[in-house]
């Protein structure tokens, strides 16, 4: 909406001559009024003075037919607009619809978006559960501007740490039937001490390695003496990690996995290596990035093994088979960003089609405040279902007089806190996790944002809101002014968001909403005598909540009715 606001003053400028795009900017006070249009550029073209061209285009302006715009004053170089609040409000309460914030910048166009992607055998860790987190809202985001988006996960169930696993499976077999007839998070526990015990066993000399090594081989021959323990372990894993999806209201269109591709990457490097594509260098087959200014890579290994890359055209040729997408967002960790330059430049060759389409979206990584760097080598790991337990365990002690608890919030809460700390930095950003910030109810939290709509449907049920009943606007308060305005920009954040895949842009946003509501609460009784007032107060918090629902739910976070 802010944008129709923006063309009508731009309009206005160019009925006295002002042509072309403006820049329109915010000023630091609101007596200063609600957008100013800096006149340096002009007034340098007109060879006059910045403050003296200001005062003159004022001036012309003051004669037009001004609408929306109510006043316009020279502060200085800037030409500053007033809106008219009674206007305003008319226009924000008109403007939101269901649809309010949403766009169709991809419309029918598919993005696949790739996150989480826990390996089978392995811990869900805390990197994971960022991953899964950001991941989801991503991928609502971009749903939210149009895209039709297929939510993917690529998972490592070849390889040596499944190795390692296996080894210490076998090496652990009485211990391991005896998990069989034990809840899943005991045997999934369990994996990660096998694992562990392999690990160490593997560090132990040549011949230890060699052995570990050999359970790779029959991995990926699928040799029939491992296939019952493989299966059991594998199905653990993927039943382990759909439990931790469904608590953090995930989910995924498609899971693919390093055994459905290794095979056909090998034929794809090796069709590539007869075509020019791929090179032979001692003994493996290589990539050259560096004829593309970038670094070469091996994707066949002198043992004729495939690479991570090899697996990834194999994996990329699936997606075009299965979905033809327009964009693929893999949301993968920083270190990453060299490979993935390599990668989509092989990929652009062997795949025309995807050329251009693959985006890597680097993800930062996350810590406990004061840990140590996690290692699953050793099996000491915090996972994540350990890091929600903790967070839910702390907010049930601080809010022990609340009724979350029989409310049955209490786990609604204690994710929005987690996901509210981990996407208001950024995707791409390290997150020191601390688990008091991010349950405050005061603070730039998840809780805190979920108190407002809380406190929002509190006054709304006290005056027996109805969206129907109509509303008569005489005058605005400064502070309904402000909100007003703040709403109106919610479009112009989401459709940022979605362009560059940044739940953080929705994320301050949500905060300063709520803080913005808040100063209004405090400056502006709602309930009170005046029935005018009162109805367009409750229409106006009944605003703010909508947004903030809608605002909370591309965060992945659900709201609540009372806190």
């Amino acid at each position: 909406m802010i944008e129709h606001i923006e063309q009508e003053i731009q309009e206005l400028l160019a009925q006295v001559g002002v042509q072309g795009k403006i820049e329109l900017s915010r000023p630091p006070k609101a007596e200063m009024g609600d957008f100013a249009y800096a006149c340096f550029a002009p007034a340098k073209e007109a060879g006059k003075n910045p403050v003296e061209f200001a005062s003159e285009l004022a001036e012309k302006l003051q004669s037009e037919d001004e609408g929306l715009v109510a006043d316009v004053k020279a502060f200085g170089p800037y030409v500053n607009f007033f809106l008219d609040p009674v206007l305003l409000a008319q226009k924000v309460f008109t403007a939101l619809t269901s649809s309010y914030g949403a766009h169709q910048l991809g419309a029918e166009k598919t993005c696949l978006v790739e996150f989480a992607c826990p390996n089978p055998m392995k811990a869900f860790h805390l990197g994971h559960l960022k991953n899964l987190i950001s991941g989801e809202s991503v991928a609502r985001i971009l749903e939210n501007v149009g895209y039709a988006v297929k939510r993917i996960n690529y998972q490592g169930d070849v390889g040596m740490h499944i190795a390692k696993t296996l080894w210490g499976l076998f090496d652990l077999k009485d211990q391991f039937e005896a998990m069989k007839d034990q809840p899943l998070k005991k045997q999934v526990e369990f994996l990660g001490e096998a694992y562990a015990h392999g690990a160490r066993y593997f560090e132990k000399g040549d011949a230890e390695k060699a052995e570990v090594v050999a359970y790779n081989q029959k991995v990926y021959e699928k040799d029939e003496s491992i296939q019952d323990v493989y299966t059991v372990a594998r199905n653990w894993s993927l039943e382990y990690f759909d439990h931790m999806y469904k608590r953090m209201d995930s989910g995924f269109d498609r899971l693919y996995f390093e055994s459905e591709v290794f095979t056909r990457g090998k034929e794809l490097v090796q069709e590539g290596l007869k075509e020019g594509t791929f090179k032979e260098s001692d003994g493996a087959v290589i990539f050259e990035g560096s004829a593309h200014d970038l670094h070469d890579r091996v994707f066949l290994n002198s043992k004729g093994f495939t690479t991570y890359e090899a697996k990834e055209l194999g994996l990329a040729e699936m997606h075009v088979q299965e979905f033809h997408p327009d964009k693929v967002v893999h949301l993968v960790g920083k270190e990453q960003s060299e490979y993935f330059k390599v990668l989509f430049k092989a990929i652009d060759i062997v795949f025309p089609e995807l050329q251009g389409k693959e985006v890597h979206l680097p993800g930062g990584f996350l810590q406990l405040k004061g840990d140590q760097k996690m290692s699953s080598r050793t099996g000491n790991v915090v996972t994540g279902d350990q890091l929600i337990d903790a967070v839910t365990d702390r907010i049930s002690q601080i809010m022990s007089d609340n009724d979350i608890v029989q409310d049955g919030i209490l786990e609604t809460v204690s994710l929005a806190a987690l996901k509210y700390t981990m996407l208001k930095s950024g995707v791409s950003k390290d997150v020191a996790f601390d688990i008091e910030e991010s349950v405050s109810v005061s603070g730039n939290s998840g809780p805190y944002l979920l108190y407002t709509v809380a406190r929002i449907n509190s006054i709304l049920d006290k005056g027996n809101f109805s969206a129907d009943t109509p509303v008569d606007i005489k005058s605005v308060h400064p502070a309904e002014k402000a909100l007003l305005l703040l709403i109106s920009e919610y479009p112009s954040r989401t459709k940022e968001a979605g362009e560059q895949m940044d739940p953080s842009i929705v994320a301050q946003y949500m905060f300063d909403l709520a803080q913005q509501f808040q100063r209004f609460y405090a400056a502006c009784s709602v309930l009170q005598d005046d029935v005018n007032i009162q109805q367009f107060r409750l229409h106006l918090i009944s605003s703010v909540k909508q947004v903030m629902v809608h605002g909370l739910n591309l965060l992945g976070i659900t709201s609540v009715e009372h806190m």
